[in-house]
């Protein structure tokens, strides 16, 4: 069985396939409740926990992930480790997402913000369901370590001598060296000019190949690079520290509420968001 955040992103696939008068809808999040904190722009929703303070807010979507960027203060006299992979998330949906449409299609105004079920029903859509289990952040160091290993390989293929290349190079200059100052028949010149086009066509398709690697492995390092710099990343705080990055979930498109569970000592705080989706 493929993983819920497979399914529900199929299901937002699935959406763009609806007819051409089906609705459309910009996803996006918000803190449940005004706190009042902004961070460049971003509201902020805000949880304190045995003096620990934690703020989480919502960044951007992702094709499949959704970003949030956290930040802890620990005011206190004592130690606390921040771990990205501890966080969670719960999903829910609002009262109608059991509303019975008899069979009509709803059809909300542009810019009206709809639930997930009214939505779906729009789009003619059933509801995937919901996540069975908490969903827990990505752990970035696995992928950091897996782009910086991806980039290395990419590198080594870019950096590698293509001896086969090299071979129907000499191939192709010594029969031209043979053919100065002989007369030759039709064959022997086609099949000169045959050795040197088939040099000449691989070599270009193999420098093509290795520019390909080398733009594949400053990609992949850049990726890697950006976690590093972006994505939080497990920390002790000492007391008087505090701390911001980048949380990476599976997004799950058909819900119209995350809880999401931030760890402190080893107490979980809810920070609650809602998931609207505007009708364009």
């Amino acid at each position: 069985m493929l993983p819920f955040y497979v399914r529900s992103f199929r299901w937002l696939a699935l959406a763009g396939l609806a007819t051409a008068c089906a609705p459309t809808y910009q996803l996006g999040m918000k803190p449940t409740r005004a706190t009042g904190f902004f961070v460049e722009g971003r509201e902020q929703a805000q949880a304190v926990a045995d003096s620990v303070e934690v703020r989480l807010s919502f960044v951007c979507y992702e094709p499949t992930r959704v970003v949030f960027e956290a930040e802890y203060r620990n005011p206190t006299r004592h130690a606390l480790v921040v771990d990205p992979a501890a966080f969670q998330y719960e999903a829910s949906r609002r009262a109608d997402a059991g509303f019975d449409f008899k069979g009509r299609r709803p059809k909300p105004l542009p810019g009206t913000e709809v639930s997930a079920a009214v939505a779906a029903a729009s789009q003619w859509l059933a509801l995937p369901p919901l996540p069975p289990k908490p969903v827990s952040a990505f752990d970035p160091e696995p992928e950091i370590a897996a782009l910086h290993n991806q980039a290395e390989n990419e590198a080594a293929k870019a950096a590698r001598i293509d001896w086969f290349g090299i071979a129907l190079s000499a191939a192709s200059l010594a029969t031209d060296v043979a053919s100065i100052g002989k007369r030759e028949t039709v064959a022997q010149y086609q099949s000169r000019a045959s050795i040197r086009d088939a040099a000449f066509a691989y070599n270009v398709v193999s420098a093509a190949n290795k520019v390909e690697h080398a733009v594949t492995a400053d990609v992949l390092q850049q990726r890697a690079a950006m976690l590093q710099d972006y994505a939080l990343r497990k920390v002790t705080l000492e007391p008087g520290q505090q701390v911001r990055g980048y949380l990476y979930f599976p997004r799950y498109d058909a819900a119209d509420g995350l809880v999401v569970k931030a760890p402190i000592g080893g107490s979980m705080v809810p920070l609650e968001f809602a998931q609207v989706r505007r009708r364009q």
